[in-house]
């Protein structure tokens, strides 16, 4: 018996009437009514195509890529075939499969922006945001005021690390969509196109909040000559393109990341598009520069090793990680200490930026016998990797599971570089990186700020540490892991391997991630919870980011303190304080902590650790009733043993016996 033909006739009737329930909504009646039209023609194309669009509809993505394809084999050249199949391939996030369908549908009509969008969308998944670029491209020419292309158009471009060109996108789709400019920005760095509106915002001081622990100040950019009375942080460029980009190219001033114009008047389009251009030749013109150092500084020996005179060590640092930060300018002031020339070079104003080609021209300026690197953020942060010169000491301090170690990826380490790790948790993902050999160092306190002053002491507790909210949206649709972590914690039970490969089993996380950022959440917010619990039996206080708004936290919560003097000032007025690290006994604020007299009380993370344990020194909790019990207890031994060694100066004073020992030079290099 010959097959059915699906071209075979079918009751025009019936169908016009099933067309009409679809149009009406009414998907049931509709669907009924194709299904008994496809009893004669199962595989009519029409029929075929009008269900699978009430299949996508009712979210049955899988039976309506079934009923497309099936028709598709029919009519191959159907291009909203192709697109309506990508499209439910998107729904059950199967982009390599929606992206060859896509493909197709463009291949078939090359004006299909529907289908160059979806495209685009995809390609932004797979983390291929150039590529989306050219298809986005391609239909923002075919339909240039449409909102969604210029919002895809944004959201690639700042997977390519191009803020002004992202913001500018960002800025048309919203006008396209609600036809006026966005209302609710946030202060951006900015290049103006009206000086005038760049003075009167420059004047406001606007405060930026760059990063979760970083604010600066508003820098307002136009093109111009300068104002008489022009602000510090009114910045006149010049008017000529290529000086414009030679400014941009070498300024240490934060680049503007946004673009002020309006978008209802094509002339300032126009003017922001060449803006967003010019700002992306400066991009790739310092990827050029870094390049450039990049070389020198491997060509460039460190001056000659003498025993008789001081060695020269550079330690390069960020604003943008103040925890990072204060490390290198106490570990800075520990080598001053023990007679080195020193070079700490961080921004010195909240209107700047260094980019690494800054930091590199300092190095070659300075020329060291030492860099000091913590967490590798100035070599192996980006594609700029670059070697130092054989002769040269790098010291590689890590602190964090930076990306450089924890992706696996292979570094080029050298003979003189000399790694260290504050924690054993490290230590595999160094070594997968190719390091040989890792030494232990914990965090260090500085002795001349963190020291026991004498005064009288209250009966309180506090805790001095920042929330770590930034979890929630670092790691999307992690509230169900969270919850069974939470449960767990209030029980009391320790973070094992066995429970941590039985997460990393059940979630989208790496173990590290779910060890290290989601119990470290968990350690330290269910613990500021329970200590905010017990206020009515002690006074608490709490000082850090990011506590404003949580509902437990926000009444004894006193602010942000600067790190330093500051808050070894409030470590000398309590009896007690609050470390709730999930797997660090050798922490900065433990140290701390001790050096100023107070009492530790510490999550109980011993069972991960290495010794010393410091099992007398402090007080222990892993349950609430155990925290609450430590309040009225003071350790059998005293808790300023746990400081001794953990200077900065001592850790500068190892590295440097380090650096003698592979030099071969005698003690004189250590005074």
């Amino acid at each position: 018996m010959p097959d059915a033909d699906p071209f075979s006739p079918i009751s025009a009737a019936d169908l016009a009437t099933a067309r009409a329930y679809h149009q009406q909504g009414a998907l049931d009646q509709a669907w009924a009514l194709y299904e008994r039209l496809r009893s004669a023609a199962p595989d009519h194309p029409d029929l075929l195509h009008l269900t699978s669009l009430i299949c996508i509809r009712q979210g049955n993505f899988a039976q309506a890529i079934e009923r497309i394809q099936r028709a598709r084999a029919f009519v191959p050249d159907n291009p909203i075939l192709c697109h309506n199949e990508g499209l439910s391939w998107i729904k059950l996030a199967r982009w390599e499969e929606a992206r060859q369908a896509l493909q197709e549908a463009i291949r078939l009509k090359p004006d299909y922006v529907n289908a160059h969008c979806q495209l685009g969308r995809v390609l932004i998944q797979q983390n291929r945001a150039r590529e989306a670029l050219t298809i986005l491209g391609q239909a923002v020419r075919l339909q240039p005021e449409r909102a969604e292309i210029h919002s895809l158009l944004a959201t690639a471009l700042y997977a390519m690390e191009m803020p002004a060109a992202a913001h500018y996108r960002r800025r048309l789709a919203h006008y396209y969509e609600n036809g006026s400019n966005p209302a609710d920005l946030s202060p951006q760095h900015t290049f103006f196109l009206d000086r005038q509106r760049a003075a009167d915002v420059a004047r406001q001081g606007n405060s930026i909040q760059e990063s979760i622990q970083t604010k600066g100040v508003q820098v307002c950019y136009y093109a111009g000559e300068p104002l008489a009375d022009g602000v510090a942080n009114l910045i006149a460029v010049p008017t000529d393109p290529q000086e414009a980009e030679t400014f941009f190219c070498f300024t240490t001033l934060s680049l503007p990341v946004e673009i002020d114009f309006d978008p209802a008047i094509a002339a300032e389009r126009l003017a922001g598009s060449r803006i967003a251009a010019l700002l992306n030749r400066v991009r790739l013109a310092r990827v050029r520069e870094v390049q450039r150092l990049a070389a020198e500084c491997r060509a460039t020996p460190p001056p000659p090793f003498h025993p008789d005179q001081p060695l020269r060590v550079y330690l390069p640092a960020s604003r943008h990680g103040d925890v990072l930060m204060y490390n290198a300018r106490d570990l800075a002031a520990g080598f001053r200490r023990l007679g080195c020339e020193v070079l700490y070079f961080v921004e010195s104003s909240p209107t700047e930026t260094f980019y690494f080609h800054h930091w590199l021209q300092a190095q070659l300026r300075f020329r060291p016998h030492i860099v000091l690197d913590i967490n590798n953020a100035f070599n192996i942060a980006s594609q700029f990797s670059f070697q130092s010169h054989p002769d040269l000491f790098r010291i590689l301090w890590f602190q964090d599971p930076s990306p450089a170690i924890v992706e696996g990826h292979p570094i080029p380490w050298r003979p003189r570089d000399l790694i260290y790790s504050i924690s054993k948790e490290f230590d595999p993902m160094l070594q997968r990186s190719g390091a040989r050999t890792v030494q232990r160092q914990g965090f260090c306190y500085d002795e001349d700020i963190f020291k026991d002053f004498g005064y009288p002491r209250e009966n309180g507790v506090v805790l001095v540490a920042s929330s770590h909210n930034f979890v929630l949206h670092h790691f999307a649709g992690c509230e169900p892991l969270l919850a069974q972590m939470e449960a767990m914690f209030e029980a009391g039970e320790p973070m094992t391997e066995a429970v941590l490969d039985r997460f990393a089993a059940q979630f989208p996380y790496s173990r590290s991630d779910i060890f290290i950022f989601l119990w470290g959440y968990v350690v330290r917010n269910v613990s500021a919870r329970w200590l905010c619990s017990l206020a009515d039996e002690i006074q608490v206080a709490v000082y850090g980011h990011r506590w404003a708004g949580n509902p437990a936290v926000e009444p004894f919560y006193r602010g942000v303190l600067p790190h330093g003097p500051a808050v070894a000032e409030v470590y000398n007025r309590v009896r007690y304080v609050l470390v709730s690290h999930p797997f660090d006994l050798q922490s900065q604020r433990l140290a701390e902590v001790s050096a100023c007299g107070a009492v530790p009380i510490v999550y109980d993370c011993r069972h991960r650790v290495d010794p010393p344990h410091w099992d007398d020194h402090c007080l222990w909790y892993r349950t609430r009733e155990e925290l609450r019990a430590c309040l009225t207890r003071m350790p059998l031994a005293s808790p300023s043993q746990i400081c001794q060694g953990r200077s900065y100066t001592a850790f500068a004073q190892k590295i440097l016996a380090h650096v003698s020992q592979i030099q071969g030079d005698q003690p004189p290099l250590l005074r």
